[in-house]
């Protein structure tokens, strides 16, 4: 069996500068150098060896307070995850849907009943109508007896035709002037009613329905998301204390193996805040699409997931 005891090589080509071996025939068992006076101890550079005297004891002085095992049984005593949970989001939860329940009993009222459909029906009421009509009748014949009938006699009068057919055919198109006025008025109203006043409280009653629809629709998404979020975090947490112990003994491997160099590293985890964002993105995107539409959505999402990921 051939051993290496000197070998130099150059790493940029790995070519074998110098290579000194001997042959060794004898147990291997006691194969601890040979050749070059060997003891088989095994030594770092002098850098790394100070540098763990340093970190063990560096005034050569000092000892542990407590040994590794002082800690670990402590650490096992001491898993901070056992009997601990997320927060729990139902009584939240509870009272977002009551808002939401009596918005649906407010906007229920005012579409059925006493509510919206009597508004609607009392704006096309023709009674409503006639009384309005009525009452312009009645002021336009005051206004043409007090103003328009005297001066058009008086202007007769000047010229001595009170008593001419002129007189006669003068006041019967003052008569149908005013008849004119009255029905023109009374198409005005019957329209307006019928168009503008009824199409924009039947309008009123879709935007509430509309309303109440985002509403419902958001106060279950908010649910669903706060529902998954304690989820995941107890599950995080259930995962936790469960290689709790498993974390503590690393620890202490770690620290027997620091003298070789080795070490492990810890598997524990935590919630993505990408998880946690969720519930702001959709808030984000409902709000933004009531105010601007689809766009709305987006750059509402898009905001609230910024915001939550920042906070």
């Amino acid at each position: 069996m051939k051993v290496y005891t000197h070998v130099v090589i150059d790493m940029s080509t790995l070519e074998e500068l110098e290579v000194e071996t001997f042959e060794y025939l004898g147990d291997v068992s006691y194969c601890k150098g040979g050749g070059g006076g060997a003891s088989g101890d095994i030594s770092w550079p002098d850098y790394l060896q100070d540098a763990h005297a340093q970190l063990i004891d560096h005034d050569g002085a000092d000892t542990p307070t407590s040994s590794i095992i002082d800690v670990l049984n402590t650490g096992l005593a001491g898993n901070p995850y056992t009997g601990e949970n997320s927060s729990d989001p139902s009584t939240e939860i509870t009272a977002i849907h009551a808002s939401v329940t009596d918005f649906d009993t407010l906007v229920t009222l005012l579409s059925t009943g006493t509510g919206l459909d009597t508004l609607v029906s009392g704006i096309l009421d023709t009674t409503r109508i006639d009384t309005a009509v009525d009452a312009f009748d009645d002021d336009l014949d005051a206004r043409i007896d007090a103003d328009v009938y005297p001066r058009f006699e008086a202007g007769m009068l000047n010229i001595n035709a009170v008593i001419s057919s002129a007189f006669v055919i003068g006041r019967a198109n003052i008569e149908e002037g005013r008849n004119r006025e009255v029905a023109k008025y009374s198409a005005i109203l019957r329209l307006k009613a019928a168009t503008d006043d009824a199409l924009k409280v039947i309008g009123l009653k879709l935007e509430y329905q509309k309303s109440l629809t985002h509403y419902v629709t958001e106060a279950n998404r908010i649910a669903a998301v706060a529902h998954k979020e304690q989820d995941d975090k107890d599950l995080s947490i259930d995962v936790s204390e469960a290689t709790w112990d498993l974390e503590i003994f690393q620890h202490a491997a770690n620290m027997l193996a620091g003298v070789s160099g080795g070490s492990g590293t810890s598997s524990a985890k935590e919630p993505s805040a990408v998880t946690s964002a969720l519930g702001a993105g959709m808030s984000g995107a409902a709000t933004g699409a009531m105010v601007a539409g689809p766009w709305g959505a987006a750059a509402g999402a898009a905001i609230g997931i910024g915001m939550s990921l920042l906070g």
